[in-house]
């Protein structure tokens, strides 16, 4: 047996432990493979970071293959039919995640895939009450500690599944909408899977809002520390209980992007200021300035490293609002693509004196010309960004264009 053969069964062994990986690695580089080296360990490293971040920022806009895997993926061996690599399929530098399509085909070549992988993501696409006995007699789920359900289910369904005992290392759990009820909600809040969820994804596109209601009324702090409810519909009404409640104590990551929350339903989020919050999504919520006003000039901005306002046709008056309010200061990433600012949006920008430890300013999509880019290659606060998105903004010519190039060179994407 190799070196590389005796490390990787290492690896095998313990899935959980990254020591095995890097020191995999470092054997890599030492075999002439230095860029599956440094794949593995950027990898590693990111699954260690928070989305704030330098080294995720950095991924996130200079190098999307580290996060999905995708250089590697046509290396891949082909699974059994109805078992398919994720979409991304690599988690800290090796394939870790599947899709089943056929449960009773997962289960049966289940020694062989938990062998030969050190796997732990599973999505189970087209669960029936039959597949429930079969997932049951598995020996090798305790080792999933991500279970996804794309297309959700219903209430009978979800409280067998997450009823299993051999689910129990399972700490992040997504389910998706098709087949998903009100019930379902209630479901998965009872299970004995959710004491331990450190991350839930939720979505019900029909009723929005019984996820909401349902953590909104525990009366125990959760140990939730990123929560997902995008694209559920959700109004102010569901959402204030839910701001207001223990659920919420620990979260770290809220993503509420596609809901109807409006102004009123990001100020109901300002005033309660969830304490442990750091990157809140709100891709078109129906922010308008007034709900920007609210957030800049609210306690909850103080602690925030990320806001995510894509989407929302602010106009220039919310990034004057941002720009000039001090409780942006801790900020590293701003995401306000889309949001009509032409150049006097990106002139409040440049401007500001709060902004100076941004380390991604994502602009694309703005109307912004030639002033604006100017102003933003001559800003005196933004030299730290790791990232100035400018794409999808046609008025920039030729001459702002070298500006930028020559303040910030490969940072600025255009």
């Amino acid at each position: 047996m190799s070196v590389l053969d005796a490390l990787y069964q290492a690896i095998l062994a313990d899935p959980a432990d990254d020591t095995p990986r890097l020191v995999y690695a470092d054997a890599l580089e030492d075999a002439g493979q230095p860029d599956r080296a440094g794949f593995v360990r950027g990898q590693v490293e990111l699954a260690r970071s928070a989305e704030w971040d330098p080294a995720w920022v950095r991924a996130t806009f200079h190098d999307r293959p580290l996060i999905s895997g995708s250089a590697w993926t046509l290396a891949l061996s082909d699974l059994p039919a109805g078992v398919a690599w994720a979409q991304e399929a690599f988690r800290r530098g090796f394939p870790a995640a599947v899709r089943a399509t056929n449960v009773p085909a997962f289960t049966a070549h289940a020694d062989d895939l938990f062998g030969k992988y050190p796997i732990d993501s599973v999505e189970l696409v087209g669960l029936r009450q039959e597949d429930i006995a079969v997932l049951d007699r598995c020996r090798w789920l305790g080792r999933v500690g991500r279970l996804v359900l794309p297309n959700g289910a219903g209430r009978a369904l979800a409280r067998r599944l997450l009823g299993l005992p051999g689910f129990g290392a399972v700490t992040d759990l997504r389910v998706g909408h098709v087949l998903s009820t009100e019930s379902t909600a209630e479901v998965v809040l009872r299970s004995p899977v959710f004491p331990r969820l450190a991350a839930l994804g939720y979505r019900d596109e029909r009723t929005g809002r019984a996820m909401a209601d349902g953590l909104g009324r525990l009366t125990r702090p959760a140990r939730l520390r990123t929560l997902d409810l995008s694209g559920n519909r959700l109004t102010v009404e569901p959402l204030a209980p839910l701001l207001a409640s223990p659920a919420l104590a620990g979260v770290e990551v809220l993503d509420l992007g596609d809901n109807r929350l409006g102004p009123d339903g990001v100020r109901a989020l300002a005033a309660a200021e969830p304490p442990a919050l750091r990157a809140l999504h709100l891709m078109g919520c129906r922010v308008d300035e007034r709900g920007v006003g609210a957030l800049a000039g609210s306690g909850l901005m103080v602690g925030l490293r990320v806001l995510n306002l894509n989407g929302n046709q602010l106009g220039p008056a919310a990034a004057k609002a941002l720009a000039a309010a001090p409780a942006v200061a801790g900020l590293r990433t701003l995401d306000l693509t889309d949001n009509q600012l032409g150049d006097t949006g990106a002139v409040s920008l440049a401007r500001s004196s709060h902004l100076a430890e941004l380390l991604a300013l994502d602009l694309a999509e703005n109307g912004i010309g030639d002033a604006g880019a100017v102003a933003l290659a001559q800003s005196a606060t933004l030299g730290g960004l790791v990232a100035l998105n400018l794409r999808m903004n046609p008025g920039i010519r030729p001459a702002a264009r070298n500006r930028l190039f020559d303040r910030f060179g490969s940072r600025v994407l255009l």
